[in-house]
């Protein structure tokens, strides 16, 4: 263990050990015994050490038997859907347990974050709350923010008492004449089940018309939509509910779009017949050639299909994206891995390095114990037993898993305890689950191998997230005829879900030839693999290292053959190139690639290989497309560019292309905004414009030396036009996002807290926060005894030896007769006497 360093309350002090180690010297030379002298520098140095009050800051845990609780009560518009006295029910029945103190924020606008962190000053926090957080500080970063500083977040889950639904259209602001364009009409509710008629307007004219009978929270309606004429058009939603509808504000929605002519792209390709150009070639206006021009200022964004970083102008594209293009380059047999950009000038530019990335176990991953009776056998010689193994495996593989791994915990063994998924690459979460397995034991012999439940705790878990899913289970092996088939159904559905299980069975004593036990074995071969086995020095983390039947990849790692498929998953669907994307496809092949830190990894493989990464650079943006463009030898990805997965395509592009408005002239940019919410306009001229809401001159201040600003405010709702800039105005944001948000119990357990049903809040609250409110305390401890003592110790030494030189010089040495020591034994000496 390393030993830790103190430090000084007062290290001024400390400067008094050079005089006394002066004077140590001087006495030395003037003949001073120099032990004495050396043991009083070193004793006077102790006493100096302990004046200077040396300390070190150590961790204590505290209980608080009697916790600080604030109810934070949300008054907001959106909660009138809600009981309004649930939150002072609350602190009525706190406040006479525990020092409990109510806060209350109401209006037209949801702070909830800012709210979370101002009420932290207490150790813990009830939020009675819709956790719809439109305003403010992000409501996750909030609450994660405070629970590092030690203060738990608890919440209530309402029901609400009253329905509403609201309605609003997403789509681009700028769109491109001629092509198909898709307005996703998004219907949202409080409650489960609403009726109502949706009608769409497009520049007034009604094209759907239609009702609907709604049971899920949010629908979403697409209309599409091709434009031939150039300018403004409006787009108009309507829902006329058939049922309970608290409020009627948000039962329409405008939406101002503005059509520009197709932008010009450049394509350096060889191939004009992939399915890749054909898409771009049909929504575009576009030039080719097989290799970048010198000047491409006059493009909107360039695609490179398929090249080699040789091929490549380096400082060209950097010049052409740090202005403000946008690339997007697009992969194959000839580039990434396969194209020398490791370590290029042209991977400089690119959101990702061009080597494999490391598989460590996939995005999210479920380590299931087995603390069932049977783990508490123990080897009489060696001493271990299955738990303690089992629990060295499950924290071998906490503390190697790759840190952008979400992983949770669960015990099975007659009841079931878990975690919450918790990211790795805080180290603070690997603490709580290094606590959470230290703490699991089995309870006794009694104790059931329901795995089954286990199994369904880590389902439940990874249904919450998108991205890889995998399970390990660790388990003595012992499984119970009875009900076993029951386990390897389960097995069957969650291998169906695409969660990928590993069984390991862990030994108590070395075995040379190591066989699962039958019935394990067979869970596994469910799970289309085989039982892994490990003798009790060995360890389950190779599990995430390198998969069973695999080796490392090497760099570059070959391309998968062409028989193999794998499927694409969106890791990220708010994004704006993949949200309401409807991801079906599958790849043959992609290029091995490792996104950089900063980058935005948007579409990958079910196994977490990257397809589709973004970032910016500079003033511009950069997609990397690491498949290929469904054509030529290779045709990789054929599908992606087919039916409803080619939007993935024209979005990546749309994305990279950003305002697809030609830069001559003034050039207005300002989106739709919420009645309440000032708007942002951003007019770019090289002269100063003169710009208008509603034949009203504006105000704009020069913020660039060819950008002006300003702010607008319009207090109807409705269409608004900005000198020839269509503006919409809708309601305010506060009703858009109504009923109880799901992802608010989320964010709360994942750092520590807990969400209670209204009818359990009152019984379960406080057993739980006093059982919570253990806090590890840092405080300074004082280093002054260890010095005091150890000159204490040395004074007591110096003066123990110098009593003894003392005593030893004051003792009385008695001499012996000489001639009674000459004398032969028997003769007579002086005095007479016989020596005897």
């Amino acid at each position: 263990m390393a030993m830790t360093i103190p430090q000084f309350a007062d290290p001024l002090i400390l400067l008094l050990i050079s005089p006394v180690v002066l004077a140590g010297l001087y006495f030395v030379r003037k003949g001073i015994s120099k032990p004495l002298v050396i043991s009083r520098v070193i004793i006077l140095s102790f006493l100096i050490i302990a004046l200077a009050s040396p300390f070190t800051i150590g961790t204590s845990t505290v209980r608080d038997e009697a916790p600080h609780i604030t109810v934070l009560s949300d008054q907001t518009m959106s909660m009138d859907l809600f009981n309004m006295d649930t939150g002072q029910k609350i602190f009525e029945a706190l406040k006479s347990k525990t020092p409990t103190k109510q806060s209350q924020f109401a209006g037209i606008k949801s702070p909830i974050g800012d709210e979370v962190v101002t009420a932290s000053e207490n150790n813990n926090i009830v939020l009675v709350s819709d956790g719809n957080s439109n305003y403010g500080k992000d409501l996750s970063d909030a609450i994660s923010f405070v629970s590092n500083t030690g203060t738990r977040v608890f919440a209530v889950k309402q029901a609400p008492v009253h329905n509403d639904a609201s309605v609003e259209i997403e789509s681009a602001k700028n769109l491109i004449v001629g092509n198909e364009n898709v307005f996703n009409i998004v219907v949202r509710q409080a409650g489960n089940e609403t009726g109502y008629k949706l009608d769409v307007e497009i520049d007034g004219k009604n094209v759907r018309s239609e009702d609907f009978v709604q049971q899920e929270r949010t629908k979403v309606i697409p209309i599409s939509a091709t434009f031939s004429a150039l300018g403004t058009h409006n787009v108009k939603a309507t829902i006329t509910p058939g049922s309970e509808d608290r409020f009627n504000l948000n039962n329409v929605f405008y939406k101002s779009v503005y059509v520009v002519p197709k932008p010009k792209i450049f394509a350096v390709t060889d191939d004009t017949t992939s399915p890749l150009f054909t898409i771009a070639n049909s929504l575009y206006d576009v030039k080719t050639a097989n290799s970048v021009p010198d000047n491409v200022s006059e493009f909107k964004a360039l695609i490179i299909d398929n090249k080699g970083a040789a091929q490549l102008s380096a400082d060209t594209l950097r010049t052409y994206v740090g202005g403000g293009g946008g690339l997007v380059v697009v992969g194959g047999d000839s580039a990434y891995d396969k194209g020398i950009y490791n370590n290029s000038p042209v991977e400089a530019i690119l959101p990702i390095i061009s080597r494999a990335a490391e598989y460590k176990g996939g995005n999210n991953l479920v380590v299931i114990m087995d603390a069932s009776g049977s783990t508490a056998g123990e080897d009489p010689t060696t001493k271990l037993s299955f738990i303690g193994l089992i629990d060295a495996n499950a924290m071998n593989i906490v503390q190697n898993v790759a840190r952008d791994t979400s992983l949770g915990v669960v015990a099975f063994g007659g009841t079931t305890a878990q975690t919450d998924l918790l990211k790795m690459g805080n180290d603070a979460n690997k603490d709580v689950l290094n606590q959470f397995i230290n703490d699991i034991g089995p309870k006794g012999g009694d104790n059931p191998t329901d795995l089954d439940n286990g199994l369904r705790a880590a389902e439940k878990m990874l249904n919450s997230v998108s991205g890889t899913k995998e399970v390990i289970v660790l388990s003595d092996g012992m499984m119970p005829p009875d009900g076993f088939s029951q386990i390897e159904q389960t097995v069957k559905e969650l291998v169906n879900a695409d969660i990928k299980i590993h069984f390991v069975q862990i030994l108590l004593s070395y075995q040379a030839i190591k066989e699962p036990n039958k019935l394990y074995d067979d869970l596994a071969k469910a799970a289309n693999g085989e039982a892994i086995v490990l003798n009790p020095d060995e360890r389950a983390s190779t599990l995430i290292e390198n998969k069973p039947g695999e080796s490392p990849a090497p760099t570059p790692a070959p391309t998968p053959e062409v028989n193999y498929e794998f499927p694409l998953t969106a890791v990220d669907s708010n994004h704006f190139i993949t949200k309401y994307v409807n991801l079906t496809a599958s790849v043959t092949g992609y290029n091995d690639v490792t996104p950089k830190l900063g980058a935005d990894r948007l579409v990958a493989t079910t196994r977490g290989k990257p397809i589709l990464t973004t970032w910016g650079f500079g003033l511009g943006r950069v997609a990397s497309f690491t498949t290929d463009n469904g054509g030529g030898l290779t045709m990789w990805a054929p599908a992606v560019y087919s039916g409803e997965n080619s939007r993935l395509i024209s979005g990546m592009i749309n994305w990279a292309i950003g305002d697809p408005r030609p830069g001559e002239g003034v050039v207005i940019q300002a989106d739709d905004i919420w009645a309440g919410t000032p708007g942002k306009v951003v007019v770019t001229s090289n002269t100063l414009p003169q710009v208008q809401l509603d034949k009203t001159s504006l105000d704009l201040s020069r913020t660039g030396p060819a950008t002006y600003e300003t702010t607008i405010n319009p207090e109807n709702d409705g269409f608004h036009d900005l000198s020839g800039y269509g503006i919409a105005v809708n309601y305010p944001l506060e009703y858009r996002d109504v009923g109880f948000n799901e992802n608010l119990i989320t964010a709360i357990e994942s750092n520590g807290g807990r969400v209670y049903d209204e009818k359990e809040i009152e019984s379960l609250l406080l057993v739980d926060i006093k059982e919570k409110a253990v806090r590890t305390v840092s405080e300074p401890e004082s280093m002054k005894e260890p010095f005091l003592l150890a000159a204490l110790i040395l004074f007591l030494l110096e003066v123990i030896i110098r009593r003894m030189k003392d005593y030893r010089k004051e003792r009385p040495v008695i001499e012996e007769n000489p001639q009674r020591a000459a004398a032969p034994v028997g003769e007579p000496v002086a005095g007479g006497e016989a020596v005897q």
